[in-house]
This record gives C-alpha cells, structure tokens and sequence, in this order.
C-alpha cells in the first residue's frame, strides 16, 4: 500500500505507478505547480487581454473598426453595414421577399399600403435620439440632419390659425416645411381626396403669408438647409 501524492490517502498503486489513487488526483496534482499560468490563462480568455479595445475588420465594407472586448464577436462596424450583409444572402432575399408576398396577398393589406404612399410617409415611426418624433423614414433622416447641423426646429408643429399640423419648422429662419415623399402635383389624379387635404395645407401657408417649402426627397431637403447652417 502507498499514499496518493496529491490527496495522501492510502491506495494500492492502481494509477500512476501507485503514485495516485484516481485519474483525478493524477490531472490535479500535474496541474498544482502550473496553477498560476493556467489561472491567468482563463482570467484573459474571461475578462480579455486587458486592453478594452479591439481592432476588428468588417465583413461587409472591411474597414477597420473598434470595439469592447465582451463584443469581440461583432462582424461588421455598424447597422447598415450587418443590414447590407444580411441582403447580399440568397437565402435571406428569398426569405424576405416571400413574407412579403405573402403580407401583400390580401386587398386589405394592399389598401392600407397604398393608403400610407399617398400621404408620402412610407416607414416606421419613432424618436430620434434627441426625442424627436417622426412618422416617416424620410422625416427621422431630415429630422436627424437638422440635429447633427445643431438647427433648433420643432416637428409637427400646428401651423397659425388653422387645424393642420406642418412637418417641421426652422425657428431661427421662420421656415415651415413639408416634408413629402412624393410630388404631389404631378399625382393629384391619383392622390385624389389626400391631394384636397394637402392642397388645402398649401393654400393656409399662403393665406398666412408664411415662408414655406415643400421638399419631395431628402437631397433637396440637404439642398433647402444647407444654407441656413
């Protein structure tokens, strides 16, 4: 009978040359001198390197970016970029373009699509991150641009002496805008009674003798601000 090195128990030389009584004495006991290389070994596969920061190369544009050790996993740099990767799948096309199909089959989905096209708000509607609100997607990059130029505006503002409500307003210019995805004139036949509504909204600036304009795109709403920042 001999005594287990590591744990000192007596055993009958079984393992190891009778040296240790089980293989978990034998791998614990190998392991006792190198205890502090392994410890710091798993505390940086943990915690990182100690630097917080990592250069990755993103998968779609392959710029080089940063980030923090616990997203070391992260594949491309930004949103648009992980949206951009994501559309140059098949499978991810095809997924995409079925559920539309489908959403689109039935006349009531169909009417309400195109019910949204004539008011020219295509997109969901949030905050920016001022707490802005918006109800367009082409409102919240107008709304956006305004912010990062630092321009002072308010969103939805009623316009003076009437039951409308504008799209934004410039304060330090005194300029309403209407921010249309569509021009309106040329689709009046096809707007019909939303055309009347918006015409009505037109004929308001006017009667008011208020400084207005009215932007179909978010290249000539970057056109009407550029000069005022």
């Amino acid at each position: 009978m001999k005594n287990c090195e590591n744990c000192n128990k007596e055993n009958e030389g079984s393992y190891g040359s009778g040296r240790f009584c089980s293989s978990k004495c034998s791998r614990s006991f190998s392991t006792k001198s190198k205890r502090k290389e392994i410890n710091e070994k798993v505390s940086k596969t943990l915690t990182g390197s100690g630097n917080d920061d990592l250069i990755l190369i993103c998968n779609n544009c392959q710029k080089e970016f940063s980030v923090k050790w616990k997203r070391r996993d992260q594949i491309t740099c930004s949103p648009r970029c992980s949206a951009e990767l994501k559309w140059k799948d098949d499978e991810y096309r095809k997924k995409v373009s079925t559920k539309s199909k489908e959403r689109c089959s039935s006349m009531e989905e169909k009417k309400r699509l195109r019910d949204i096209g004539r008011k020219g708000g295509f997109g969901k509607k949030g905050m920016t991150k001022n707490g802005n609100r918006y109800e367009s997607i082409l409102e919240k990059k107008c709304f956006e641009l305004l912010e990062e130029l630092e321009i002072e505006f308010t969103p939805h503002k009623p316009i003076p002496n009437s039951s409308k409500i504008s799209d934004v307003y410039i304060h330090k210019f005194g300029l309403w805008i209407e921010i249309d995805g569509i021009n309106r004139e040329k689709r009046k036949a096809w707007l019909g009674k939303d055309y009347e509504y918006w015409k009505e909204k037109i004929e308001i600036y006017e009667r008011e003798n208020l400084n207005f304009a009215v932007v179909t795109s978010f290249d000539s709403f970057k056109e009407k601000i550029s000069p005022l920042a």
